[in-house]
């Protein structure tokens, strides 16, 4: 659990108790200098003092204490206020199935990619509404919880939306492994937080996806009105490294037809790639107007684990100093 202490906050605090480490090093150096001190006694020399003895126990009390710190990760967190709709939230669905990696040409954008480029385009222009990202195949999993850091969704959508990231649940040679009915969790499963009355479903995929909709259609229009944006063309292919095609793979006319299934048994819409601003003004519709709530948003961290680490270099070299000399 993390702790914040004058403005630092510790996100691993337990980790901190390595200190008891120093311990071992200061019994040993104790036991050293009673040792030195009967030697000195019975050779009738002078000893050197107390300082050289304490100067090394700081040392050795200094060094741990450091990487205890360091271990606990101590963090300096910027924080500023932002204003949200606390009655509405949206979803963005990214279909990761291996056929969203088709696209026009070796070096041409997948439909992946251009699905982003839409889902980036659509949350800003949804403002103060928070958005969530999940991935979908035949199962639906969320990579971020509905925020309006756009940093945060930038970079969710650009380092953890990939094809099969994750892969699908079973192992699909030719058949299909986007399902629409792994939607139907989205409804209940806390995707939305309670006090989002207005609830915003948009899902990009190509709808090359099971043609069973019986189960996708007694679950879902009760509540949610899906959005779907058809990222397709007919021309596609995949391309495998060296600009390979995939030989078993032909972009599907029908997909165009399923989707619309689709959206008549759970009340929805299906947009075209090509036209955003009607998604975009679908979109807003759908989340309406409403009030605006404050809150504080931590939208940067400092990490001070790396400076403590390095500043253990000090009281290690006073001890090699102290050892050769």
């Amino acid at each position: 659990m993390p702790l914040a202490l004058f403005g630092v906050s510790f996100l691993t605090p337990v980790d901190a108790v390595f200190v008891v480490a120093a311990a071992a090093p200061l019994a040993a150096l104790l036991v050293t200098e009673r040792r030195s001190t009967r030697v000195r006694a019975l050779l009738r020399l002078r000893g050197p003092g107390r300082r050289p003895v304490v100067e090394a126990a700081a040392a050795l009390v200094f060094l741990p204490a450091l990487v205890a710190v360091a271990a606990a990760q101590p963090v300096v967190v910027h924080q500023q206020l932002v204003k949200e709709r606390g009655d509405a939230q949206a979803v963005f669905v990214l279909d990761t199935s291996e056929s969203m990696s088709a696209s026009s040409g070796p070096h041409s954008p997948s439909r992946l990619a251009r699905a982003k480029r839409i889902a980036l385009r659509l949350e800003r222009a949804l403002g103060d509404v928070p958005v969530g990202v999940s991935t979908m195949t035949d199962r639906v999993l969320p990579e971020l919880m509905p925020t309006t850091d756009p940093a945060l969704f930038d970079r969710t959508i650009a380092q953890s939306v990939g094809i099969n990231r994750p892969p699908p649940s079973q192992q699909y040679r030719r058949a299909r492994a986007t399902n629409f009915a792994a939607l139907v969790p989205v409804v209940s499963s806390h995707f939305f937080s309670d006090t989002a009355k207005h609830r915003l479903l948009v899902v990009f995929t190509d709808g090359e996806a099971t043609p069973d909709l019986e189960l996708f259609g007694l679950s879902i229009g009760h509540t949610l009105k899906p959005v779907f944006v058809h990222v397709w063309k007919a021309n596609e292919r995949i391309y495998r490294r060296g600009g390979r095609i995939d030989p078993f793979y032909v972009a599907d006319p029908t997909s165009d037809a399923l989707l619309h299934k689709a959206a008549d048994l759970s009340s929805g819409s299906v947009f075209e790639e090509s036209q955003v601003g009607s998604l975009v003004h679908a979109a807003r519709r759908i989340v309406g107007q409403g009030p605006e709530a404050s809150r504080v948003n931590a939208y940067a961290r400092i990490a001070l684990a790396p400076w403590f680490a390095l500043g253990g270099i000090l009281p290690l070299g006073f001890l090699f100093y102290r050892r050769n000399f």
